[in-house]
């Protein structure tokens, strides 16, 4: 008995992402503040859940703090990071979370246009295939009788899941 990885592939089109994420930014013309308004949707069945989802809010280089409000999960302003990140444990399929941020920023002597960085999301799907890959048959020839268990694990993973805004 044990575990072993029978196949790892790549796709890169005909893709059902898991998420949708939609971001909104308001920048004061005073350069003070910034508003960011940001809803996650999940595009999984409400019978699964992702795990371990790590969302990261890029914000200007010149914050000084962040007022943060999510509709669940945990969030903070991370200055190491030049981000807001707002870790879920569980995140339901169907789902619609929202997290609204107000970020003060300092004044500085040469303001310089914000170049906004991607939208980082980390993720993990149990029991859920982007591609819609599926095994359908599986068989194991051992000569000594062993009595195989049929199951198979399927798990969807972020790799380099980003969003401009």
């Amino acid at each position: 008995d044990g575990e072993f990885e029978l196949m790892r592939y790549r796709v890169t089109d005909n893709i059902n992402l898991p998420f949708r994420i939609i971001p909104a930014v308001q920048e004061e013309p005073s350069l003070t503040k910034v508003s960011i308004n940001l809803k996650v949707i999940a595009n999984f069945s409400d019978q699964l859940f992702a795990t371990h989802v790590v969302i990261k809010i890029p914000v200007p280089k010149n914050t000084s703090k962040a007022k943060i409000k999510n509709s669940f999960g945990r969030s903070k302003y991370e200055p190491e990071q030049q981000a807001i990140v707002w870790r879920v444990k569980r995140f339901a399929g169907k789902a619609e979370c929202i997290i609204n941020a107000e970020v003060d920023l300092m004044l500085t002597v040469r303001p310089k246009p914000w170049v906004r960085p991607p939208i980082v999301c980390e993720f993990q799907v149990p029991m859920f295939t982007a591609s819609g890959v599926h095994v359908r048959f599986l068989r194991v020839y051992d000569k000594s009788g062993y009595h195989t268990n049929r199951w198979v694990r399927y798990i969807t993973k972020a790799g380099n899941y980003q969003v401009r805004f």
